[in-house]
C-alpha cells in the first residue's frame, strides 16, 4: 500500500485512519455482498416453488 502525503504533523495518524477505515468498508462490502446474495436466491427459490404450485394446481383442474 502506498503512503498519503498529507501536509502536516499528523500525517502518519491520519494515514492509519484512512487504512483502517478503507479496510473495515472492504469487509461490510464483502459482508454486504453475501447477505444480497442470499436475498437474491431466496427470492428466486421461492418463485419457482410458487411457479411449480401453480403449474400443479393448472393441471388438477
Amino acid at each position: 500500500m502506498g503512503h498519503n502525503y498529507l501536509h502536516g504533523n499528523n500525517s502518519p495518524q491520519i494515514n492509519a485512519f484512512l487504512a483502517a477505515t478503507a479496510w473495515e468498508l472492504k469487509k461490510m462490502m464483502v459482508k454486504l455482498k453475501e447477505k444480497l446474495k442470499n436475498i437474491f436466491f431466496r427470492f428466486i427459490q421461492n418463485q419457482k416453488i410458487l411457479n411449480s404450485y401453480k403449474c400443479e394446481s393448472r393441471v388438477k383442474n
